[in-house]
């Protein structure tokens, strides 16, 4: 993923770019809903269920941001949800949010790793908070449970081997060998999420329903996916996460799935 390697000078020191931050506000909003996956021939991830997060999330954070500019008029600030070059993950570990897991994913307490996050660049000095420590011990269940070996060592991702980068990032076709490795996931993949000792004793509450609200779309039967036009992807998803796929993408996904019904 050769974005990431654009703007490291400030992915380490916010304020290269923004001179005027003191501090950081993050958030993390939960997901996760105990329903069954969708199918078992097409499977897309929990994060993708509902509205798009980015859009979720901004409205979330506006709403905060106009109750402290009603504490502190004139306040300079800004306001990211997975748009910019701050590295989230990280400074909710060091806000004392969660800890980094050894699937690369945060892990709140009491909360899991179904959440997706948010910050607000401020220039509002605030006391640290004290970062969060790592409770995963000795686990291994995410490595282990890995069907491509994606996560060759805690904390370390090789994003060509991911399921969830070649069915949402990855541009262009998808190889023979990447297809056979797909595990039923159209969009995204959640087995490292599922096998995680802090995900298994979640409970639904207070989850937002908008983040499921797709979820009775997804019955669908072979037949029914591939019969998808694009003016339907486009209509569907329109403020889903899915939709930044483009069509292209959403469908060659279908067949690396679904290749048998092509013949």
């Amino acid at each position: 993923m050769s974005w990431m390697k654009k703007d490291l000078a400030v992915r380490f020191d916010l304020r290269q770019k923004f001179p005027w931050v003191k501090s950081v506000l993050v958030v993390a909003d939960k997901y996760y809903s105990q329903r069954a996956y969708p199918g078992k021939t097409v499977r897309i991830s929990r994060h993708a269920w509902g509205m798009d997060y980015h859009l979720v999330i901004k409205g979330k954070l506006n709403l905060l941001l106009n109750n402290l500019q009603h504490d502190y008029p004139g306040i300079i600030s800004k306001i990211f949800v997975d748009s910019s070059p701050a590295i989230e993950k990280a400074l909710a570990e060091q806000a004392g949010l969660g800890w980094i897991g050894k699937n690369s994913i945060l892990i709140v307490k009491d909360q899991g790793s179904y959440c997706f996050l948010g910050i607000i660049l401020l220039n509002l000095p605030f006391d640290n908070n004290v970062p969060a420590e790592s409770l995963c011990g000795s686990c291994r269940a995410c490595l282990d449970a890995c069907p491509t070996g994606a996560i060759i060592a805690p904390g370390l991702i090789d994003a060509r081997k991911c399921i969830a980068y070649l069915t949402i990032e990855k541009k262009g076709n998808l190889t023979d060998l990447e297809m056979s490795k797909l595990n039923n996931w159209l969009y995204g993949c959640d087995i490292c999420q599922e096998c995680c000792p802090w995900n298994q004793k979640l409970a639904e509450n207070k989850t937002n329903p908008v983040y499921q609200n797709l979820w009775n779309y997804f019955q669908k039967t072979e037949t029914e996916w591939l019969a998808i036009t694009e003016d339907e992807f486009r209509s569907q998803f329109k403020q889903s996460s899915i939709g930044r796929l483009k069509y292209n993408r959403f469908y060659r996904n279908l067949r690396a799935l679904l290749g048998n019904c092509f013949s």
